[in-house]
C-alpha cells in the first residue's frame, strides 16, 4: 500500500494534496510519531494533538516567506517531519540526531532555539515589526504566526506581548492551541474563562448574525452618538466569545475544531488576508490517536521509551547510570514530596508551591493530602516566588518546587521578594545539572550562581535521598532563605555514611587518602566515589573524597585542609564555570592567599551542551567516574585534563 507520507519531503509537496488526503496524511504522521517516540522517548501527547494544525499551517502558508514561531516548541515533531526531516526523525533526541525542539541549525523552517514557555508572541511580534519595516507601504508582506498553548498564554509574557501587539497593529496571527492543559491540567481564572469560551458558539459563525443585529439598531439621535456607539460595543463584547482578546486589540475567531484539517484550512484561508493582530482559537485533543496518551496525557507529556504488549504500555528500562546502583528507581522529587508531607503533618505552617508541574516535581501526593496547603500557580514562576514571599510574611513556611531552568525566569523576585526581605523560603530545585535528551534549553546550569550572588541564602546539594531529606529538615529550621538542588536521575542507594542530621555549612569526608582529593558537590559525589575506587583498584592511588554539601556557606576549614594536604585536588560539580561551587572554592583560596596551582575544576564547559543521554553527556565532559579518575591521573602527571583544555 502506498504511503502519502513517503511523498512528502517539503511543505511544497504537501500543497499538492487534497484536503481529504491531508486527513489521511495526519494519521500517517501520527503513527510515525508514536513509533519513533516509543524508541527514543519524547514529548508524545502534545505532539499527537497538533498534527492536523501543523499540516494546515504548512498547507496555507509558505513559511520560507511567512514566519512560524512555536511556543516552547516541544510540539514540533510533525513540523519536523513535514519540513524535510522525515528520514532523520528516528534520531530524535539522540546524540548527534534531531533536537526535540526547534533548532536553527537543522532547518530554515526553525527560527529559534526555543524550549521555554511564553516567548513566542513576543518573538513573533518582533519579527512582524521587522518585516513591516522592510516592506513597501501597502505591500501584502509576509505573515507571522505564533502557536501558543492555553497553559502558556497565562504565563505573563504573552499578555505583555499581546498588549503591545494591539497597540502596534502589527500583522500577527496568534494560534491559541487549547487542549485544557499545560503539562498538567491548566489552572487559574484564565483557564476558567477559556472553559466558557469553549462552550460558546464559534465566532466565525456568529459574525454575520451580530452584524445584522447591530445594523438594526435605530439611528442615533443628535447628541447621543457616543452613547449608542458604546452600547453597540458592549453588545458585541457580551455576545462575542473571546471578548478579552478583542479588548487587547485582536480580531478573535473561534473556537474551532483543531483536529479537523478541513475546518482549519477553511479558517486559515479566511484569516490570512486580514491585517493587524488576529487570534485563532483552536480546540485540540492532547494525545489524540493513541489511546494510552489520550487517556493519560500527563504521563505521556514527556514519555520514556515504551512498547505495546497485548494492548498494554510496557515501559522499557533505561540503562542504569554509572556509579552506585539506583534506589528502586525513586526520584529526588518523590523524596521531596514524601519528606514535605511527613513534616507538614506536624507543622501546619508548611505549604508547597509549584508552577504547573505537580507530578514532575513530586508534589502530587502532598497536594492530595493537603489540598488547602498546596498552590499550583500555573506557568508563572515569577508569581510563584512572589507568592512564596507573601506567604512567609504571613508566618508560613513556603517550599517552592521548580525545575532549575524555569526558575531562571524569576531572578528579580529571588532578589527583591526573597533575599532583600530575608524571607524564610525553601527552594527545591529539580533537574539541576545536565538533563539528557531535552538538551540546552532544559539543562540546569546556572542556579548556584544565581543563589550565591544573593546575600543571606544557604545553597546546598545532596548526594543521595537521605541527605536530601536531612537538608529539607535543616532548611525549614534555618529561618532564612535556602536552596537545595538535585539532578534528573534516580536516587542512589545510601552509603555507609548516609543518615543523620546536616549542619549548615559543614561538609562530610567520605573517604580519606593521601595522594589526591576530589571535593564534590551534589550529584558529582557518587561519581567521585567511583573514581576513587577505580584509582585505588587500578592504579594503587589513595584518594580522599569530600561531600561538600554546601556552596554557600562553604565549610572553609575542611576545604582548606584538603587543599593543603594533597598534591592534586579536583573540584567536581554539574554547573557552568562562572559562579558555581568551584568558583566559590577558588574565591576562598584567593582571599586566603592559598596557592591553587594544584587545584582543578571539573564541571560544565562555557558552552551549551547538546542533547544526548545524561550518561553520554557526563562521559563526554569527563564528569563520570572514569572521567574524574582520568583527570586525577593527568594532574598527578602534571598534565591538564582533556575537558580543561576546551
Amino acid at each position: 500500500m502506498s504511503s502519502l507520507l513517503d511523498s512528502i519531503n517539503s511543505p511544497q509537496d504537501l500543497r499538492r494534496l487534497t484536503v481529504p488526503q491531508l486527513e489521511s496524511l495526519a494519521d500517517e504522521v501520527r503513527r510515525l510519531i508514536v513509533e519513533v517516540v516509543s524508541n527514543t522517548g519524547g514529548h508524545l501527547s502534545s505532539n499527537l494533538g497538533v498534527v492536523e494544525l501543523t499540516i494546515a499551517l504548512h498547507y496555507c502558508f509558505d513559511f520560507l516567506k511567512d514566519r512560524l514561531v512555536w511556543d516552547v516548541s516541544h510540539q514540533c515533531y510533525a513540523h519536523k517531519i513535514l519540513t524535510g526531516r522525515r528520514e532523520a526523525f528516528h534520531t530524535l533526541r539522540q546524540a548527534g540526531g534531531l533536537s526535540g525542539f526547534t533548532n536553527t541549525g537543522e532547518s530554515p523552517y526553525d527560527l529559534f532555539n526555543f524550549g521555554h514557555t511564553g516567548t513566542s508572541v513576543s518573538a513573533a511580534l518582533g519579527l512582524a515589526c521587522a518585516l513591516r519595516r522592510g516592506s513597501a507601504k501597502g505591500e501584502d508582506g509576509p505573515r507571522v504566526v505564533a502557536v501558543i498553548g492555553d497553559g502558556a498564554i497565562a504565563s505573563g509574557m504573552p499578555f505583555e506581548a499581546m498588549n503591545h501587539a494591539g497597540e502596534a497593529g502589527a500583522d500577527l496571527m496568534v494560534v491559541l492551541n487549547d487542549n485544557k492543559m499545560s503539562i498538567s491540567r491548566s489552572v487559574g481564572a484564565l483557564a476558567r474563562y477559556l472553559d466558557k469560551v469553549r462552550s460558546s458558539r464559534p465566532y466565525l459563525g456568529m459574525k454575520h448574525e451580530l452584524r445584522e443585529l447591530l445594523g438594526k439598531w435605530p439611528p442615533a439621535l443628535e447628541g447621543v452618538e457616543d452613547i449608542v456607539h458604546r452600547v453597540r460595543e458592549g453588545i458585541q463584547s457580551a455576545l462575542t466569545p473571546g471578548g478579552l482578546f478583542a479588548e487587547l486589540g485582536f480580531h478573535y475567531f473561534g473556537p474551532i475544531d483543531g483536529n479537523s484539517v478541513e475546518e482549519l484550512v477553511s479558517s486559515l484561508r479566511h484569516l490570512r488576508p486580514i491585517r493587524g493582530p488576529v487570534l485563532l482559537h483552536v480546540l485540540t485533543e492532547k494525545g489524540r490517536g493513541f489511546t494510552p496518551a489520550s487517556a493519560d496525557p500527563v504521563r505521556f507529556h514527556s514519555s520514556g521509551r515504551f512498547e505495546m504488549r497485548d494492548g498494554m504500555v510496557i515501559v522499557r528500562e533505561a540503562p542504569k547510570a554509572s556509579g552506585q546502583p539506583a534506589e528502586s528507581a525513586r526520584t529526588y522529587g518523590e523524596i521531596v514530596g514524601e519528606t514535605l508531607a511527613e513534616l507538614a503533618s506536624t507543622d501546619s505552617r508548611i505549604v508547597a508551591i509549584t508552577a504547573a508541574m505537580p507530578q514532575g516535581t513530586g508534589l502530587s501526593a502532598f497536594a492530595d493530602r493537603f489540598p488547602d496547603r498546596f498552590y499550583d500557580v500555573g506557568i508563572c514562576e515569577q508569581h510563584g516566588v512572589g507568592l512564596a514571599g507573601g506567604l512567609s510574611a504571613g508566618g508560613l513556611r513556603p517550599v517552592l518546587c521548580v525545575y532549575s531552568t524555569f526558575l531562571q525566569r524569576a531572578f528579580d523576585q529571588l532578589f527583591h521578594d526573597i533575599a532583600l526581605q530575608a524571607a524564610p523560603v525553601l527552594f527545591c530545585i529539580d533537574r539541576a545539572g545536565l538533563v539528557g535528551n531535552d538538551g540546552p534549553t532544559h539543562h540546569g546550569c546556572h542556579d548556584v550562581a544565581l543563589f550565591r550572588s544573593l546575600p543571606g541564602f544557604v545553597v546546598m546539594a545532596p548526594r543521595d535521598g537521605e541527605e536530601l531529606a536531612a537538608m529539607i529538615r535543616a532548611a525549614l529550621k534555618a529561618g532564612r532563605p535556602c536552596a537545595i538542588r538535585y539532578p534528573k536521575e534516580d536516587v542512589p542507594s545510601p552509603d555507609a555514611a548516609s543518615g543523620g542530621e546536616v549542619a549548615i555549612g559543614k561538609a562530610q569526608v567520605l573517604r580519606t587518602g593521601s595522594e589526591a582529593a576530589i571535593v564534590a558537590y551534589g550529584s558529582s559525589v557518587r561519581r567521585a566515589m567511583e573514581a576513587a575506587r577505580l584509582l585505588d583498584e587500578g592504579d594503587g592511588l589513595s584518594i580522599t573524597v569530600v561531600d561538600a554539601r554546601f556552596a554557600k556557606p562553604l565549610d572553609e576549614e575542611a576545604i582548606l585542609s584538603v587543599v593543603a594536604g594533597h598534591r592534586a585536588v579536583v573540584l567536581a560539580e554539574e554547573h557552568a564555570p562562572a559562579g558555581g561551587f568551584a568558583s566559590a572554592v577558588l574565591e576562598l583560596l584567593a582571599e586566603r592567599g592559598v596557592g591553587a596551582a594544584h587545584v582543578s575544576r571539573a564541571g560544565l564547559p562555557d558552552r551549551f551542551v547538546n542533547h544526548a543521554s545524561r550518561d553520554e553527556q557526563l562521559a563526554s565532559l569527563q564528569l563520570d567516574g572514569p572521567g574524574l579518575a582520568e583527570r586525577i591521573r593527568l594532574m598527578l602527571r602534571g598534565t591538564p585534563g582533556r575537558a580543561d583544555r576546551r
